[in-house]
């Protein structure tokens, strides 16, 4: 989840380049697990939010970005209930946590709900792959599904980016 292998194999900073970010903006990163893209994302925008199911996940984040001189803002839940305020977050990141998502109509609604008029959805996952896709790693998600489930919830403006064996979704918030 978090090593020196994974970051090089897949370096944090570069898709996160792709986010067009400001230095301004409110991140809620959603699964954050041990912290692998909220490190990266604290260090770029204004405030991030790590937001996981798992308290234990939620103690690796709050450990790494202690070591690194990093504040983040920790919040534990499956993404149904969230305790932050209307049109408070400008991106909500989710990265091969989708596919995951018990109840992702409810979630959506709350990502919604929390992200600013015009604020974005960027959901990470696996959309393709060779003959071992999905044996190692996460699942193949076909975007069309991703986006059909995105657009059901109220978002517009659908972009896609590719990534390595990865998609990147962004939503818009009308």
């Amino acid at each position: 989840m978090d090593s020196r292998i994974r970051r090089f194999i897949e370096p944090p900073g570069e898709l996160i380049s792709k986010l067009d970010l400001r230095r301004t903006d409110v991140v809620m990163d959603f699964g954050c697990g041990p912290g692998f893209y909220t490190i990266p994302l604290a260090k770029t925008v204004a405030r991030i939010i790590a937001v996981d199911v798992s308290a234990r996940m939620l103690e690796r984040t709050a450990s790494n970005a202690r070591k690194k001189g990093m504040i983040v803002e920790l919040l534990r839940s499956d993404g149904t209930d969230l305790q932050l305020a209307d049109q408070s977050v400008d991106l909500v990141f989710l990265n091969h946590v989708f596919h995951e998502i018990t109840d992702r109509p409810k979630a959506l609604g709350e990502f919604l709900r929390i992200l600013k008029p015009k604020g974005r959805l960027a959901v990470v996952e696996r959309t393709r792959g060779g003959p071992l896709a999905g044996k190692f790693g996460p699942p193949i998600i076909y975007e069309i599904e991703v986006n059909r489930e995105i657009q059901n919830a109220g978002f517009t403006s659908i972009q896609t980016i590719q990534h390595a064996n990865n998609s990147i979704l962004i939503g818009q918030k009308p």
